[in-house]
């Protein structure tokens, strides 16, 4: 099947094409198991293990909850984080490598319609391997339902656009699929373990604190564990991953139309 035949001609509008091309995406990404266990299987586990260490019962180190609630709910952004940072930019740098991309360019794709459908991956694959550690985590240690389900729903939203924009532009900016993976490793590994995949905050030095904070793992993880616990020590101020995601998302669309001229 070739690009001109699974790309709609322009009178179909970019929303048509973004769909086309993103479902063309998901049936490639369906042969590569490797991905999607990487993807599920690290925070699936490390979630299993990490939330029966703790405890069962209510913890000041850990906001004055459950610690295994706290973890459960916690990794529904490390998954996300775990999408945007190593699973997105490795498929992205894989596909310019194999000349995907230059092909939807010489068949009148943009480079925001690219990036569209990236984004549309990885809003599917992060909600669904979201969805699965949840139930893993919840089928074996118990979760109670959201305290306030709409902040909980805007706190993902906001963690699946901003770890989308990031993996997007990663994997744009990366020049091979290595490198895009061993960059996003690079980040995932401090990320995970400041952000609220790790330790609990109140045993972390001043520095790593601090260091935390900024980072935007750390706010989804700590709005999700507010909207959905009622309590947290984790910093979460929504606009923080909100503006990365926007900031990110232009620069994606910047570099993929630079490269775009170029080749």
């Amino acid at each position: 099947m070739t690009i001109a035949n699974v790309v709609p001609r322009r009178r179909h509008g970019a929303l048509r094409t973004i769909s086309v091309l993103a479902a063309m995406e998901l049936r490639l990404l369906r042969r590569e198991p490797g991905v999607l266990v990487a993807l599920i299987g690290f925070p699936a586990v490390t979630v299993l293990v990490i939330a029966g260490v703790f405890g069962s019962t209510p913890d000041p180190d850990f906001g004055g909850v459950i610690p295994s609630e706290h973890y459960v709910v916690g990794y529904l952004g490390v998954v996300l984080a775990a999408m945007g940072l190593i699973t997105l930019p490795a498929m992205i740098a894989e596909r310019r490598e194999r000349g995907v991309l230059r092909r939807y360019t010489s068949s009148g794709v943009g480079g925001g319609v690219v990036v569209g459908s990236h984004a549309a991956i990885g809003a599917i694959v992060g909600t669904a391997a979201s969805a699965v550690v949840l139930f893993v985590g919840a089928l074996v240690y118990g979760v109670p339902a959201p305290e306030d389900p709409v902040a909980t729903v805007a706190w993902f939203l906001a963690g699946l656009a901003c770890f989308t924009a990031i993996g997007g532009a990663l994997g744009v900016l990366m020049p091979s699929a290595r490198v895009a993976a061993a960059i996003g490793n690079l980040l995932f590994v401090p990320m995970f373990l400041l952000g609220g995949g790790g330790p609990p905050r109140d045993v972390m030095t001043g520095p790593m604190q601090t260091i935390s904070g900024l980072l935007p793992l750390t706010h989804v993880v700590g709005g999700l564990r507010e909207s959905w616990l009622g309590s947290t020590d984790d910093p979460h101020f929504l606009p923080w991953p909100a503006l990365v995601a926007v900031v990110v998302t232009a620069l994606a669309v910047r570099a993929s139309r630079r490269t775009a001229r170029a080749r």
